[in-house]
């Protein structure tokens, strides 16, 4: 008589409970994996934002004009205006002589085509001076290379310098750009002209999502001993367990 041998239900069902239990263990420790490559993916989209962001501010403001940086609404955005060319000048119309004309020495290459737009500087050193009708800026007609190192301004109209700048420097500006930290966004405007106010700006540039900030923009007290600092504070990073924050100081150059 042959005896059979087999499973019995019992078994089975031990069987199918260790099964479930290595299974489950299994899935778990998957999606603890996919969990953290998740996570390390956002938090380097978060780092590569923040990154791309922090360097574009900082090497933006860095070429601002001298005491032309300024801060409103509470520190949530930051104006300034870009140096299109920096050098010396003579023949200007200071303050007792009045012209239309000045010869600006520098090294930089020929700028873009002059718009019309544009200011030039000298002895600007706040920054009512840079964006009011105060003596120290004048609205740029037209110029033209006279050779390697020269340059010769026309301005719109007759004006006079009320100021000399104490080592001849001369900057030449295009009009001013912003950058704003609203509703979890920063912007970039640019293009809304000269004003001695700051402008409320409707419309921008988005730079960067997920940003927070109470104080996002800072600019120290300018002195004619040190330079400007404009000090940025940003948060970035949508999930509040993956955000990043950067404080940091840029230094200007006051040497208007």
């Amino acid at each position: 008589m042959s005896v059979q041998k087999g499973f019995t239900l019992i078994e089975l069902v031990i069987v199918i409970v260790l099964l479930a239990i290595v299974a489950g263990f299994s899935f778990q420790f998957v999606g603890i994996g996919a969990q953290m490559f998740s996570k390390g993916s956002e938090r380097l989209q978060t780092i590569e934002k923040s990154r791309f962001a922090i360097e574009r501010l900082t090497r933006e403001i860095r070429g601002a004009v001298p005491n032309s940086v300024r801060v409103s609404g509470n520190g949530q955005c930051v104006e300034f205006v870009p140096i299109i060319v920096a050098g010396t000048y003579y023949n200007a119309p200071i303050q007792s002589d009045s012209g239309s004309e000045m010869t600006l020495v520098t090294f930089a290459d020929s700028p873009d085509d002059i718009n019309g737009n544009e200011r030039v500087f000298i002895y600007a050193t706040r920054p009512n001076f840079i964006y009011a009708d105060s003596g120290r800026n004048a609205d740029i007609q037209s110029y033209e290379k006279t050779n390697n190192i020269e340059f010769e301004l026309t301005f719109n109209e007759e004006i006079r310098f009320a100021k000399e700048s104490p080592l001849k420097r001369a900057y030449i500006g295009s009009t001013p750009v912003s950058f704003c930290l609203s509703a979890g966004g920063l912007f970039r405007i640019s293009g809304y002209g000269w004003s001695q106010a700051q402008t409320e700006w409707t419309s921008g540039d988005l730079i960067a999502t997920g940003v927070s900030s109470d104080e996002p923009f800072d600019v120290t007290a300018n002195n004619q001993q040190s330079n400007n600092i404009v000090t940025i504070q940003l948060q970035f990073g949508e999930n509040a367990d993956e955000q990043v924050f950067y404080y940091r100081e840029v230094h200007i150059p006051n040497a208007p």
